[in-house]
């Protein structure tokens, strides 16, 4: 009595078949989209309630180095969002990390393009913005990015 492995939807169970065809277990995984965007939602809403933590506290401190510390409570959010990505990346198929590395560069140009354009225009005139809003700009680029080459494949 041989076992046959078949593996259904490539990433999310494995069914081992006996030679006779007698189902046997049944092992389910979540898939690696599933768990990236469960991840990246988490990580996401964790840095907006950290972000808001921060911002109630900043003006509850002394000046100086504990603003600055107070400041820097939402970054372990955003070193989750990056971790969920490169997980992404990592566990994706060709395909999906070429998808993926190719939607980013054309994020990253489009945020490099805008945030040095208006740096451009500050210098004539044009209001300072926070370099808070550059991740965003980068994240809308990527979001861009994603739906030109999702176009193309």
């Amino acid at each position: 009595m041989t076992s046959e492995f078949y593996i259904r939807d490539m990433t999310s169970k494995l069914s081992i078949t006996t030679s006779e065809g007698k189902a046997g277990a049944v092992m389910t995984t979540p898939r690696p989209a599933h768990r990236y965007l469960r991840d990246l939602a988490i990580a996401i809403v964790v840095y907006c309630a950290l972000l808001a933590l921060s911002l109630f506290l900043i003006g509850r401190v002394s000046e100086g180095i504990v603003q600055w510390l107070v400041m820097m409570i939402p970054l372990p959010a955003l070193v989750a969002v990056a971790v969920a990505v490169l997980r992404q990346i990592r566990g994706s198929d060709e395909l999906e990390s070429r998808i993926t590395i190719e939607a980013m560069a054309i994020g990253f140009a489009i945020g490099s393009l805008a945030t040095f354009t208006y740096g451009l225009l500050q210098i004539a005139g044009a209001p300072n913005l926070s370099w808070t809003l550059v991740w965003p700009v980068y994240a809308a680029g990527w979001i861009i990015g994603t739906a030109v080459v999702r176009l193309r494949y």
